[in-house]
């Protein structure tokens, strides 16, 4: 079965419990701590994929982290998964949940890289600006990238618009590569 037919199915699963239970936003915290632990913690990860090491110890060592950081919702659903020798997919099946999530609150997820750190101003602005175009909340992440050197690019979607002066100068610099001199046209 494809790995991610199979996280987006068992994700699917928990929203809709979640949802269910009247606990969508305690879940949503849940997931985002424990994909934040398994981001951080290598050996985690590790411990997650290993085919020897048994589910039981699994569970144990999953216990010992999360039991009394997390909803019990949240802690049963990682057992069950982990006890269906599902637990490879986990983190796979995590950050599908938090797509669905997305989907299901129409939270769209926009990256911002700038040279420099915006102010309040300019950021209120470009969140207004594509709530409008996009008619959706906006999530914005930014990123300061001094290799821009100046301007802005802004991703969402499949979208992207590069005003920075990295890209400029570059085009640039093709524009003349083709330019030659020493060509005569009559």
């Amino acid at each position: 079965m494809n790995y991610s037919l199979i996280a987006k199915r068992y994700a699917n699963a928990l929203l809709g419990l979640s949802i269910e239970m009247n606990v969508l936003e305690k879940i949503k915290k849940d997931i985002d701590l424990f994909v934040s632990v398994c981001k951080s913690n290598k050996d985690l990860r590790l411990l997650l994929k290993s085919p020897i090491i048994k589910p039981d110890k699994k569970m144990a060592i999953l216990k010992d982290i999360f039991e009394g950081n997390i909803h019990k919702i949240s802690l049963a659903y990682f057992m069950i998964i982990t006890r269906k020798r599902r637990e490879p997919y986990l983190i796979a099946i995590a950050e599908q949940f938090i797509i669905l999530y997305k989907q299901y609150k129409n939270i769209l997820t926009v990256h911002l890289q700038t040279a420099e750190k915006i102010n309040n101003n300019i950021r209120e602005s470009i969140i207004g600006l594509l709530k409008k175009h996009t008619k959706v909340e906006i999530e914005l992440i930014e990123e300061i990238r001094k290799e821009i050197i100046g301007g802005f690019i802004l991703k969402y979607e499949d979208n992207k618009y590069d005003a920075s002066i990295s890209s400029e100068l570059l085009e640039l610099k093709q524009a003349i590569a083709e330019f030659n001199l020493y060509e005569r046209k009559f």
